[in-house]
C-alpha cells in the first residue's frame, strides 16, 4: 500500500494503526502540492512542512547513499561470498537502481533548497514593498500636518487677520496633499 499526500483519515490510520510518525507523514507530501500552498499562503505551517520534508530528504539522501556502499562491498565481495553469476547481476541492478534513486532524492533535495531561497526573496521583496507604500503615505499625512502647524503657532503670522484665512490654510494643506500625490504617481513610486 503506498500513500502518497495521505488526507486526514489516511493519516490517523498511519499513526494509530501502523505507529508511523508524523516526520515520516510529512515527507510522504508532494513537493509540487506543498509550492503550490506555499505561494497561495503566508502561514508558516506550509513553510513548516517545507523543512520537514527537506530534512527528510537529506536523511534519505545519506541513507541511499549508504546502501549503495553496502551494495558496491557486496558486489566487490561476492567471489568470497559465493554469490552466483545471476545474483551479482541482481546486484548491478540494484546499484542501478540506487543510482538513479540517490539522483532523484538530490534533485528533489536541490529544488526544495532553490524554492525556499525564492520564497525568502519573495518574502523579502513583499517587506520592502509594503514599508516603501507606508513611508509613502507618511510623507502624505506629514505634508499636510506641517502646513496646518506652521499657522497654527501662537505668534503673528500672514493672513491672521482675513475672513478666509482658515479656507486658504486647508486649500494649502490639499494643494500640498495634491502635490504629493502627483509627484508619487509621476515618479511611479
Amino acid at each position: 500500500m503506498l500513500y502518497c499526500n495521505p488526507d486526514e483519515n489516511e493519516r490517523r490510520k498511519l499513526i494509530d494503526e501502523l505507529a508511523i510518525n508524523e516526520h515520516s507523514l510529512n515527507s510522504a507530501k508532494d513537493p509540487d502540492e506543498l509550492e503550490y500552498k506555499i505561494n497561495a499562503s503566508m502561514e508558516n505551517s506550509y513553510l513548516i512542512n517545507l523543512f520537514t520534508l527537506e530534512k527528510s530528504l537529506v536523511y534519505y539522501l545519506n541513507s541511499i547513499n549508504s546502501n549503495g556502499v553496502l551494495i558496491d562491498k557486496l558486489k566487490l565481495g561476492g567471489a568470497k561470498i559465493g554469490f552466483s553469476t545471476d545474483e551479482v547481476e541482481f546486484l548491478d541492478d540494484m546499484m542501478i537502481e540506487n543510482n538513479q534513486c540517490y539522483r532523484q532524492a538530490e534533485i528533489y533535495s536541490n529544488i526544495l533548497a532553490s524554492l525556499m531561497d525564492a520564497r525568502a526573496s519573495i518574502v523579502g521583496n513583499n517587506l520592502n514593498v509594503l514599508m516603501k507604500t507606508l513611508n509613502i503615505i507618511t510623507i502624505a499625512i506629514m505634508v499636510p500636518t506641517f502646513v496646518v502647524s506652521a499657522f497654527s503657532m501662537n505668534v503673528t503670522i500672514p493672513l491672521q487677520q482675513h475672513q478666509y484665512a482658515f479656507w486658504f490654510i486647508i486649500g494649502m494643506a490639499g494643494l500640498s496633499v495634491a502635490i504629493v500625490t502627483y509627484v508619487w504617481k509621476h515618479k511611479k513610486w
